[in-house]
């Protein structure tokens, strides 16, 4: 009867877990306890802040489902746990919260350690053991710290997510390391060829979606028996982020964190003692210099702040203004004619609306300008057969030696921090640099010889390869053949017309770039006036 006059309080059950696998503090346990408590004490659940896979360290505003509840606080009036550390491991983000339940009038309750704050004692007690819990946090951060510490020196897989194109394998002498997983190394491998050759990351993101390819996320939950009911897409930012990450050439990483400490999406590279990297893989899919490679065609094309548009534009990304020699991008304009509107498109000349000086610049129709690039494209190929370049890579040694620089470099960097302390510090700082510099020195001393390529028949014609292709294949194939065009305002270039005279251009025109190797192969390029032209010629649509 006494419990009638007591009205109902919406409780808040709330439930984390670092590591699902403690069957005594399980999510479903936990619901259960607090379950009963609520109704032995006369209260009705509003419902359940269910946090998986979360640390007790982070901030409890900060966690995806108590987080999003503490937003709403008239939507319940107990916080309800199983023990105070499922609420936080930290006193102050406890004292942070406990300020905050008493500024709206709330209550914490811990199930099965007896107290709640709307009592003086109570409060107390939840200090105390909030106190200890943030011990206790610290005991394990360091236990596991420590752990995957040494298994990083090792060079043996620490349980972290499964960097791209590769899945655990256990090791004869106890552990795990990586080997390669086929279907997504080899995806990898053309991953980076494809960054260094020049594609853009938008592209390779658009080709992957359209022929329905998995991400690697979603192809580690399956490789873990987890379905995936909503699967993700490819994203230009997603392709570059597998590209930086050193563990695709078999670097061993650690995650980088912050000053506040969250984590950034950049990786660094894990150094023994004597500060060389250390490889988590027999087998890497990539070798350092390919990696370097792909690492240097995303630097030089920031450098250049020349990116492949995303539009569907066949000649995007290789067609450019010749008065000022920047990538021209595609337009499209809505007009009204006899009360139809109609959209006309149009590759234009950016410069105006990007604060670059251009003389003259041009705008040609996307019909015309692509007749006329696939016109003058099959009159000088269209017979020869495709040719595949194969590159012998030489011998070329500054991949490692920037590598072993950078160590060098860090290792300097962080003497002069002051992370060297004491005799012991310093002399192994000493021996780590004395071999680093030794490392360096033979680098640089290695003789090189510089790379070459050539050119092999592949028995099938250009024409014949064009007409299989889409507009935005026909793209990447010109590229692929290191194919360009330029565009000519009206009255910026001289052409001779049948009488001989040199006249003006009156409409825009696009003259194609070929390089010498398909000179030669082209059926004209055999001693006529017109094709026997030094590379990079430029050849009147």
């Amino acid at each position: 009867m006494a419990r009638a006059s007591t009205p109902a309080k919406r409780v808040l059950a709330v439930i984390r877990l670092s590591n699902e696998t403690d069957e005594s503090t399980s999510p479903d346990r936990q619901r259960a306890l607090i379950a009963n408590w609520a109704e032995a004490n006369g209260h009705v659940l509003a419902g359940e802040a269910e946090d998986l896979d979360i640390s007790g360290g982070m901030r409890p505003f900060e966690r995806p489902s108590l987080g999003e509840w503490l937003k709403t606080p008239d939507r319940f009036d107990v916080l309800a746990c199983w023990k105070l550390d499922r609420l936080s491991r930290r006193s102050s983000h406890f004292a942070e919260l406990l300020a905050w339940c008493q500024q709206r009038g709330k209550t914490i309750v811990s199930v099965t350690e007896g107290f709640d704050i709307s009592t003086s004692m109570g409060k107390m007690f939840a200090q105390i053991i909030a106190a200890f819990a943030e011990g206790e946090l610290d005991v394990i951060t360091e236990r596991v710290r420590a752990s995957h510490e040494k298994l990083r020196r090792d060079g043996r897989y620490a349980g972290a997510p499964l960097p791209f194109g590769y899945v655990a394998d256990n090791l004869p002498t106890g552990g795990k390391t990586l080997v390669q997983e086929p279907e997504y190394a080899e995806i990898l491998r053309k991953i980076i060829k494809d960054v260094t050759a020049g594609v853009s990351t938008h592209e390779i993101a658009r080709r992957f979606n359209e022929q329905g390819l998995m991400t690697w996320g979603d192809k580690r939950s399956v490789l873990r028996g987890v379905p995936v009911e909503k699967r993700q897409r490819w994203t230009a930012d997603v392709i570059q982020q597998v590209v930086k990450n050193p563990a695709v050439a078999g670097y061993k990483t650690m995650r980088l964190k912050t000053e506040d400490g969250r984590y950034r999406k950049a990786h660094a590279i894990v150094t023994d003692e004597d500060g060389n990297p250390v490889m988590q893989t027999a087998e890497p899919i990539v070798t350092p210099t390919e990696w370097q490679g792909a690492l240097k065609a995303f630097a030089s094309r920031a450098s250049t702040g020349d990116r492949m548009a995303r539009t569907e534009s066949m000649l995007q990304g290789i067609l450019k203004c010749d008065s000022c020699g920047h990538n021209v991008y595609q337009q499209r304009s809505k007009h009204t004619v006899g009360g139809e509107e109609k959209i006309y498109a149009y590759y234009a000349c950016q410069s105006r609306r990007k604060s670059r000086d251009c003389e003259n610049p041009v705008r040609v129709a996307v019909e015309r300008a692509e007749a006329d690039a696939e016109t003058t494209f099959l009159t000088l190929l269209g017979d020869a057969e495709i040719t595949r370049t194969e590159h012998d890579p030489g011998e070329d040694y500054s991949a490692q030696l920037a590598e072993a620089q950078s160590i060098l470099d860090t290792l300097e960097d962080d003497f002069l921090a002051g992370k060297y302390r004491g005799d012991e510090a310093v002399r192994r700082y000493h021996r780590m640099h004395a071999k680093q510099s030794e490392k360096v020195d033979r680098l640089a001393a290695l003789p090189t010889r510089p790379a070459t390529t050539r050119q092999v028949g592949t028995g099938k014609t250009y024409a014949e390869r064009w007409e299989r292709l889409t507009r935005l294949e026909r793209r990447d194939f010109l590229a692929a053949q290191g194919i360009t065009f330029r565009a000519y305002a009206p009255g910026t270039l001289r052409q001779r017309s049948l009488l001989g005279a040199a006249e003006a251009n009156k409409e825009p025109v696009v003259l194609a770039e070929v390089p010498e190797s398909l000179f030669v192969a082209s059926p004209r390029g055999d001693g006529s006036s017109r094709f026997t032209l030094p590379s990079g010629t430029q050849l009147d649509s």
